[in-house]
């Protein structure tokens, strides 16, 4: 069993490492295209994507005149009940 073992890791394994560098050395025997490209084709046009969508409007048309948030305490200098904080007591054992 060992001896296949030794096969597989000193044959086998060896045949991508082989066309990895064979494709490296066809690369760089590739000779470049000598087509230049003119200045009229210059590929597929992408087009502009769609605007998202908006945030819906507010206002009268959705809740009538009788729908109105309440102002914010802080701007109306009115002052805000906050409860107290709260810790927690140490408890011993």
């Amino acid at each position: 069993m060992e001896g296949w073992t030794i096969f597989y890791m000193v044959v086998i394994l060896k045949i991508p490492m082989v066309a990895c560098l064979w494709l490296v050395w066809w690369a760089i025997k590739q000779e470049p295209d000598t087509e230049e490209a003119t200045g009229e084709d210059r590929g597929p046009r992408r087009n502009k994507l769609p605007p998202l969508p908006r945030w819906p409007r507010r206002g009268p048309a959705g809740g009538g005149a009788g729908c109105k948030a309440a102002p914010c305490p802080e701007l109306t200098g009115t002052r805000v009940q906050r409860p107290a904080p709260v810790f927690a007591r140490r408890t011993e054992r």
